[in-house]
C-alpha cells in the first residue's frame, strides 16, 4: 500500500509544478483513481503510443479539469511516467484523509444524507461512519492546534 501512496503523491507533486495549482492536480489524480482504481495500466508516453489508454486518460481529466489543465496533466502524466505499467490505487484508499474530511464536512446527521454519501462514494453505512468519525477527530484536533 505505501508504494501505492507514494506513486499517487508522486503524481500530485508533478502534475502540480506543471499546473501551478496543488488542488487542481489532486483532482485529476482523484479522477484517475476513481476511473482506474484497483488496476494495472499502461501509460503511454506520447498521444499516438497508447491510443486507448491515453484517450480514457484524456477523458477523464478533461472531464475532471477541464480542457485546458486536462491537456497539461496529461502531457505531465505521461512525460513523468509514460512507457511504464502502473497500478492505480483505488481512490477511497489513495485519498483516505481527503474523503474523511469531506464527508464529515457533508454529513448532517440524516438518514438520507448518510444514503447519498453511501451512494455517492460506493462505500457501505459501516464506512461512511469510521470515514466521518476520522474526519471528527481530526476537526478537533485541528481545532486544539489552533487554541480554539
Amino acid at each position: 500500500m505505501r508504494e501505492e501512496i507514494n506513486l499517487v503523491q508522486e503524481m500530485i507533486l508533478a502534475c502540480e509544478e506543471a499546473l501551478g495549482n496543488k488542488d487542481t492536480a489532486v483532482r485529476g489524480v482523484r479522477a484517475i483513481c476513481k476511473w482506474f482504481g484497483g488496476q494495472l495500466i499502461y501509460i503511454p508516453r506520447s498521444k499516438t503510443e497508447g491510443a486507448k489508454n491515453s484517450e480514457k486518460l484524456k477523458d477523464i481529466l478533461f472531464g475532471a479539469l477541464g480542457e485546458k489543465d486536462g491537456a497539461v496533466m496529461l502531457k505531465k502524466i505521461m512525460a513523468y511516467f509514460g512507457g511504464v505499467q502502473l497500478y492505480i490505487p483505488i481512490e477511497q484508499r489513495a485519498f483516505k484523509k481527503e474523503i474523511a474530511q469531506e464527508i464529515y464536512d457533508r454529513y448532517d446527521g440524516t438518514q438520507e444524507s448518510m444514503r447519498r454519501l453511501c451512494r455517492e462514494y460506493g462505500i457501505s453505512f459501516s464506512q461512511v461512519y469510521r470515514l466521518w468519525s476520522s474526519g471528527q477527530t481530526t476537526q478537533v484536533k485541528k481545532q486544539k492546534a489552533a487554541g480554539i
